[in-house]
């Protein structure tokens, strides 16, 4: 039996009954590849754990100065400017950034890195859907470097940067218990270990006689904005003093530009923390109280230790939990003392 990573195109070809070309189009993600055929390939490659032999295509050669970069959303402003500060390094250092978002999907996640892998990309910075997805146990696998972003992992051989998320929960936490309201309501978006952390904190933290009402799946600034109307006929928000803890600054500023046109008072009436500290946030509607997490320091400091392990790959993997802060603005202020 072929070990993992051993295949070549030619052994998934003759397992999967195919040509090494339609193998070539699986890989390079064209169009013109049966369904149930790319299925069968794409499950072969993935038993075998097949990384494309870089010497074999003939990319050994001299350095590419090209990092790939992948993120969850290019539409969302968090990863853009965790992406703008890793450019921000690599320019200096006459490297380039092929960037690529998984849309928060795994198999196309592992898709990318795998098109990363064949290529003469000379590290990857990856900010993954999970902390021990399948991409990053095979970019572990390829003994390319490669950093992970907005996740901590446990396996000490794998470096990344990110937030302090439990941290960043905490801190809401400790403001509401300062700031007492009738009800404090919770919105979150894609499952994540970073949201997950920053829910611990936050109900390890915040006064027990709170009953927060959890409301999940809420994604984007439109989804924010369209929630508004249950807000309001469901949880009375305009009639009960209230807290949003919105775990995504996107969402938090939606919510707060539909709440502004219904004529609902903020923060009088109703607070909103949002999470991140998008540059938007200082300029929503009403300007938006929210954690910060310092994003282009994230990836500045992801491009800085790659360039550093592309240079010694066997320098000992960093592993960087930056502290956040709250940035109180005018959606969520503190209460004057008594």
């Amino acid at each position: 039996m072929k070990q993992l990573g051993s295949m070549t195109i030619a052994d998934i070809a003759k397992k999967a009954g195919v040509s090494t070309a339609t193998v070539s189009r699986v890989l390079s993600e064209s169009d013109k590849v049966k369904p149930s055929t790319r299925t069968r390939v794409l499950d072969i490659i993935e038993e075998y754990s097949y990384i494309p032999n870089q010497l074999a295509q003939g990319l050994a050669g001299s350095p590419t100065k090209t990092i790939g970069v992948i993120i969850d959303e290019l539409s969302n402003h968090f990863f853009i400017e965790i992406a703008e500060g890793v450019d921000s390094i690599l320019q200096n250092e006459n490297y380039s950034m092929q960037l690529s978002s998984s849309r928060w999907i795994g198999d196309r996640e592992l898709r990318l890195t795998r098109s990363l892998l064949s290529s003469r990309v000379e590290g990857v910075l990856i900010a993954p859907v999970d902390p021990d997805s399948p991409s990053v146990r095979l970019l572990k696998k390829s003994g390319i470097p490669f950093v992970v972003m907005n996740c901590s992992v446990e396996d000490p051989d794998v470096a990344y940067v990110s937030g302090n998320n439990r941290r960043g929960g905490e801190l809401v936490a400790e403001f509401l218990n300062r700031n007492p309201r009738e009800q404090i309501i919770l919105i979150t978006g894609f499952p994540h270990q970073s949201v997950s952390e920053r829910l611990s904190g936050f109900f390890d933290t915040l006064d027990s006689a709170y009953k927060p009402i959890h409301i999940r799946g809420v994604k984007t600034f439109e989804d924010g904005h369209d929630l508004v109307p249950l807000l309001l006929t469901r949880n009375l928000i305009a009639k009960i003093k209230t807290t949003l803890f919105v775990t995504n600054d996107n969402v938090a500023i939606g919510i707060t530009d539909r709440l502004v046109r219904e004529g609902v008072a903020i923060p009088d009436q109703v607070t909103i923390i949002g999470y991140d500290d998008i540059r938007m946030s200082a300029f929503s509607r009403v300007p938006l109280t929210t954690v910060s997490q310092s994003m282009r320091d994230i990836g500045r400091i992801a491009a800085m230790e790659l360039l550093d392990l592309i240079k010694d790959p066997k320098k000992e993997r960093p592993r960087h939990n930056i502290e956040p802060r709250l940035v109180i603005r005018e959606s969520a202020v503190e209460a004057p003392s008594r």
